[in-house]
């Protein structure tokens, strides 16, 4: 599988910008050129700095673009592959991306969509570290909310 890096950029803007039918039209058409699925070509978009169009979805506050994205997906082990790549920099996934530049609202899809809120970057930070304007109690809840799910399906 090829994807350039200009269709990369492209796909990464799209998603930025909440072009939601393009978004899905041209990772849809990619998929079909490379004969995979879209979910496929998704995990396959990154820039020089390894972000992913979730990683400027989150950082625009395009929470329609993070459940677009979450649609494309087509499995929840690629869902969770997909929200939880780190960039090359930072190692911030797209929940820290999210939390960094104030989108709660973000942060809650990404995690509801297999993001691990948990997850911290190379400088040891996690999303709670970026509370910024919201109340500490919202954002531990999302943390805590995902550490039950976690221990309820690994029960199973």
């Amino acid at each position: 599988m090829y994807i350039s890096p200009q269709e990369s950029h492209y796909i990464s803007v799209l998603a930025g910008q909440g072009e939601l039918f393009m978004l899905s039209a041209s990772v849809k058409n990619l998929a079909i050129r490379e004969s995979v699925q879209p979910g496929d070509i998704l995990i396959g978009c990154k820039d020089d700095f390894q972000q992913t169009a979730a990683h400027i979805a989150a950082k625009s506050g395009q929470k329609e673009s993070i459940e677009k994205l979450a649609e494309l997906l087509d499995t929840d082990e690629k869902k969770k592959i997909y929200f939880n790549m780190a960039n090359r920099f930072s190692g911030d996934r797209p929940t820290h991306t999210a939390m960094r530049h104030g989108y709660f609202d973000v942060l809650q899809a990404l995690v509801r969509h297999g993001a691990d809120p948990t997850a911290k970057n190379r400088f040891g930070d996690a999303v709670v570290d970026y509370i910024g304007d919201y109340e500490p109690e919202d954002v531990q809840r999302v943390v805590d909310d995902y550490k039950a799910r976690m221990v309820v399906a690994g029960a199973r």
